[in-house]
């Protein structure tokens, strides 16, 4: 199977040296349980405090409830500033004040601080997909959904099944975005289609001559791995020029605002995401996520990524109940021992757990494959479809 190739390189790490003999631990058995978010909280390339904001309301929200058998949850955050080496040292950072697990964070640079959690023994409870690969692979890791692997792949194949075999992939011309096209491929051609590529510039004045590459090659459907303004742009110039197929894409090609700007333009764009939409308030627990999160700001914004940091800190407490968790290999310890499926509200399927296997030996620390469509109608993303497993026909 292709594979996506990686697109954070690996650092040359200088790990810190841990003291021997140290009896002292991050979490005392009647104290507090301390856990950490790393994520790039605020850059000047890419900001996401709302995902910050949500976290601290898991928290604030499980502590409200008894905490993990009686004992609090206490959050510490760390901004990586979109830079793998401030990430290296948020990772260093959870060694030194002995946390025990990070939790719910989004970061580019996940191949970078894996070698250090992984040799502290701490694990990454629901990375927001940062790093696709790193994520389903390295050991450290512990995503609770399938990951921006899965999304582009799920995006290849919806374009087949709801437009036809003759499907286009929009990459920008930027590595991420390239590289993310293989998977889109791996999809078209798994649902029987065939891919044709037109490259998109990362920034250009105008998208109109992208769109007319695009449409010479007349596409049944269009698959975009480009992301942002960019996006933005190219679905409008597509439209402009009188594509009316299904435009799809992971569901990070859209945002709240992104959709406003399109207006009619972004009617039936299909979304390939990690779970219900985060606006989708029909579910009571995203109501109660909205409700949380507005709560402690009433102007975060509202996305998929702050919705995995929050069920992360959920899913954290409900695998730790009952176990004793002082450190990150009693984190670990209480993973291996999830018995049941830990429910997520049907926001996201249930999560097993690693114990007993995972769907596709390609992505060893994925323990659900499964993707959710999503439509936009009426300028609202809601669902289009049940979970499905984009690498099953």
């Amino acid at each position: 199977m292709r594979r996506m190739l990686r697109l954070v390189p690996l650092f040359a790490l200088a790990l810190p040296l841990v003291a021997c003999g140290n009896d002292d631990t991050g979490s005392d058995a009647n104290g507090p349980v301390k856990i950490m978010s790393i994520a790039s909280f605020e850059s000047s390339t890419y900001s996401i405090p709302q995902l910050k904001t949500a976290i601290q309301a898991s928290v604030d929200a499980v502590n409200e409830d008894g905490g993990i058998d009686g004992r609090d949850l206490e959050v510490l955050f760390c901004n990586d500033k979109f830079d793998p080496n401030e990430a290296t040292a948020c990772a260093q950072r959870a060694v030194s004040e002995k946390v025990v697990a990070v939790v719910g964070g989004m970061t580019p640079h996940t191949a970078a601080i894996a070698p250090v959690l992984e040799a502290a023994k701490i694990p990454f409870i629901g990375p927001g997909g940062g790093d696709g690969v790193a994520e389903s692979e390295q050991p450290a890791f512990y995503p609770i959904n399938a990951g921006s692997t899965a999304f582009v792949i799920g995006a290849g194949r919806l374009a087949v099944e709801r437009g036809g075999p003759n499907v286009v992939v929009v990459p920008m011309d930027v590595g991420s975005s390239l590289a993310s096209v293989d998977n889109a491929k791996l999809g078209i051609e798994g649902a029987g289609g065939k891919m044709t590529q037109v490259v998109a510039p990362a920034t250009a004045a105008d998208y109109n001559p992208t769109a007319l590459k695009v449409l010479d090659q007349d596409p049944d459907g269009v698959v975009l791995t480009a992301s942002g303004d960019t996006a933005t742009r190219i679905v409008g110039a597509l439209r402009d020029n009188g594509f009316t197929g299904p435009i799809t894409g992971p569901a990070s090609i859209v945002n709240p605002a992104s959709i406003k700007a399109l207006g009619d333009k972004a009617e039936g764009i299909v979304l390939a995401g990690r779970g219900l939409p985060a606006s989708y308030t029909e579910n009571e627990m995203i109501q109660k996520f909205n409700d949380e999160v507005h709560g402690i700001d009433a102007d975060a914004p509202i996305d998929d990524i702050s919705l995995n940091g929050w069920l992360a800190v959920r899913l954290t407490a409900a695998a730790f109940a009952g176990h004793d968790i002082t450190d990150g290999q009693s984190a670990i310890a209480a993973l291996a021992d999830i018995k049941e499926p830990i429910d997520l509200f049907g926001i996201y399927p249930a999560y097993p757990g690693l114990g007993g296997g995972v769907p596709h030996d390609e992505y060893p620390r994925v323990a659900v494959f499964e993707v959710q469509p999503s439509t936009i109608e009426g300028g609202h993303v809601v669902p289009d479809g049940e979970f499905f497993d984009p690498l099953e026909g």
